[in-house]
């Protein structure tokens, strides 16, 4: 038994350098410096806010509250899936609104991070993007009160989608749409997406907090008013859990949506 000893050890050491927690990474940071393509210097987002959120293997960024002139306030929204391996940030795109090629591929980059920052760099490759660097900076977003109940925290998959005479999730424009939600406190972000066909639908991100029976969202941005007309609308829903599942119900009876857990 003792000449195994060894060997386990040396396995279980590899692995361990090979995949490190995903948990490492999870938070929500806005982006605080950037180098694209040829880019020489640090640009800044002085006219524009970018977020992103990694939650239990799952990410997505978000473009808004652009000033720049010419822009709609909602730049964009891409998302997908991510874990560590080999110390590398690796990155799978369920959907990239800017460039739909892009969906389906992964990427790998170098990456740090830290107790108030996250780095990344490396390369994407897509029809639109051959070969492009890119190297972000982050820092890490601080909620300014504590989450009153953590249930909801993690990632939920919608089931059921109704909103007045607006629609039904799985008709019309919701057709074959996958809807992920992300909760990670302070922020909730969203998007629908057609894995089959690679669109990007629409989605949205707001500020929470949860009580155990009333969600409080307060919006940051909603791509379908991409004008940012409902920048610091504040919306309640009431919460009801059953096993793995929530429903979710708000705009006075108009909305009806549930939720399966997936981590």
């Amino acid at each position: 038994m003792k000449k195994l000893l060894v060997p386990l050890c040396l396995l279980f050491f590899a692995g361990v350098s090979a995949f490190r927690p995903v948990s490492k990474v999870d938070g929500v940071f806005i982006r605080s410096a950037y180098k694209f393509g040829d880019m020489k210097d640090w640009g800044k987002d002085d006219s524009l806010t970018v977020i992103k959120v990694l939650r239990d293997g799952f990410w997505m960024v978000a473009y808004y509250d652009d000033n720049r002139k010419g822009r709609a306030s909602f730049n964009g929204l891409a998302g997908g899936t991510y874990e560590i391996a080999n110390g590398k940030y690796v990155e799978h795109i369920s959907f990239y609104s800017w460039d739909s090629t892009a969906a389906g591929k992964t990427f790998e980059f170098d990456f740090e991070v830290g107790d108030q920052s996250f780095e990344q760099h490396g390369k994407i490759n897509s029809d639109k993007y051959k070969n492009y660097p890119i190297h972000e900076k982050f820092k890490r977003l601080q909620a300014d009160t504590p989450l009153e109940d953590k249930r909801l925290e993690g990632i939920w998959k919608m089931t059921r989608g109704e909103w007045g005479e607006k629609g039904r999730f799985g008709e019309g424009i919701y057709k074959n749409m996958t809807t992920i939600k992300i909760y990670s406190y302070p922020i909730a972000i969203y998007a629908y997406y057609n894995e089959a066909t690679k669109r990007f639908q629409g989605g949205g991100g707001v500020r929470y907090n949860f009580n155990g029976e009333t969600l409080t969202e307060t919006n940051e941005f909603w791509s379908w008013k991409p004008d940012g007309s409902r920048k610091g609308l504040l919306q309640t829903h009431q919460i009801t859990f059953d096993k793995n599942k929530v429903t979710q119900k708000g705009w006075e009876g108009k909305l009806h949506e549930e939720y399966e857990k997936l981590k």
